[in-house]
Parts: C-alpha cells; sequence; structure tokens
C-alpha cells in the first residue's frame, strides 16, 4: 500500500521532469521566411506570406496581399477580389497593396485641392466621417466617387467606383496612396471598409514601419 501510494505521489514530479525534457529537446519549428526588398532608398523585409510574387520581378516595387482590418497576410490564399456572379464575400477581406518609390516630382497639394477641377460641388459626410464627392461625368474620374478625411484628405482619401445600377455583377474597388520614408504605398480594397478607414491607415503604416525596421535590422547583421 505504501508503495502504491508513494508512486502515486512520485508521478506529478516524473511527468513534469519528463515534460521539461521533450520541450527542451523537442525541435523548434523553422522560422518563417523572409524577403528582402530595396525600395525608395529603403531596405524592407516582409514575410513570405505578405509577398505576391509575379513572373517577372520588377525592381523598386513589391506586391503584396493582406486581409482586412488587421492585416494578417493573405498571400497563401487566393489573391483576388470576388469575381463576376459569386454571391459570397469571398475575397472582401483581401487588401492589395502596391509598394514603390515616390515619385521625384512630389505633389504637395492635397488631395482636395488636387482632385478640385473635377470635383462636382455638392458634398456628403459617409460613414467612419468621410465627405464623399461626386467626379463630373466628363471628367478622366467618370463614375468614381472621392472620399477624403476632412478638411482636406491629407490622412486618408479613396478613390472608389461608384455602384453600378444595374448591377453589372464585377466588385467595387477603391483605390488609396499614401507617402511615407520616400515610399508610395497603394492600397485597393473592397468599399465596405471605407468606414474603417482609421484602422486600415494606421495599420498600413505600421506594416511599412515593421518592415523598415526589420530591413534595417538585417542591414546592420550583415558583414
Amino acid at each position: 500500500m505504501r508503495k502504491t501510494l508513494l508512486i502515486l505521489g512520485l508521478a506529478p514530479s516524473v511527468l513534469m521532469i519528463v515534460g521539461l525534457v521533450v520541450w527542451r529537446f523537442w525541435p523548434a519549428p523553422p522560422p518563417s521566411e523572409t524577403l528582402t526588398f530595396d525600395i525608395g532608398g529603403q531596405r524592407l523585409r516582409f514575410a513570405s506570406s505578405y509577398v505576391r510574387l509575379p513572373e517577372t520581378i520588377e525592381p523598386d516595387r513589391v506586391d503584396l496581399v493582406v486581409r482586412a482590418p488587421d492585416f494578417a497576410p493573405a498571400a497563401a490564399t487566393p489573391a483576388r477580389l470576388p469575381a463576376a456572379g459569386e454571391v459570397d464575400d469571398k475575397g472582401r477581406t483581401q487588401i492589395f497593396l502596391t509598394l514603390t518609390a515616390a515619385p521625384t516630382l512630389d505633389r504637395n497639394a492635397p488631395p482636395a485641392e488636387r482632385y478640385a477641377p473635377f470635383l462636382a460641388p455638392e458634398a456628403q459626410v459617409t460613414e467612419g466621417g468621410l465627405l464623399r464627392r461626386r467626379y463630373e461625368d466628363n471628367s478622366p474620374y467618370a463614375g468614381e466617387d472621392l472620399y477624403l478625411a476632412p478638411p482636406d484628405g491629407e490622412d486618408f482619401f479613396a478613390r472608389c467606383q461608384r455602384p453600378r445600377i444595374p448591377s453589372d455583377g464585377l466588385p467595387d474597388a477603391c483605390l488609396s496612396e499614401f507617402r511615407t520614408d520616400g515610399l508610395m504605398i497603394q492600397m485597393r480594397f473592397d468599399p465596405v471598409w471605407l468606414a474603417d478607414w482609421q484602422h486600415l491607415r494606421a495599420n498600413l503604416l505600421q506594416l511599412a514601419h515593421s518592415a523598415k525596421t526589420q530591413g534595417e535590422a538585417h542591414s546592420a547583421k550583415a558583414p
């Protein structure tokens, strides 16, 4: 009886020791693959699960796919918006990013001023506090609306395809641009995310900052 009690009393300690040994020698998962890009004078590093690799790689450019609104990597899944005739929301969480070097001839005018010659005078306040301006039908942007964070779109703007009536079954999309640290970042997304523009902007800038920080650290370690 005493032997049985002694064995039962030692069992938790034995299991703990075995667990520590297994944990100590269990092979660690391999680190996620990262890819390095030199764009606009910046060295950027992204996990491969973010990156869409085209057949021909262009210098000073990288294409990424993330999921809204938290910007988790999404390049490992089929990267597309819904196709014509699809009845579900597949693809609507996917956001497409293109990073290139910012043009040397910088457009300093805020979006409201830059697009002013093409806009109708009236404006409406939409969800998320964005101002919606309609492009004139005789402008190069006919069929689109401009969404601006007040007062002039400096913090955020997006050109969005106007919903077609009757619908042609093709997905609508918005295109936005950001400039940071010598980079031009274009973001293409479904208009359903317009109300979350502040989260999109914050997560985009955080992703770019993290890629730059990792790129600088990698350069510092290189011989």
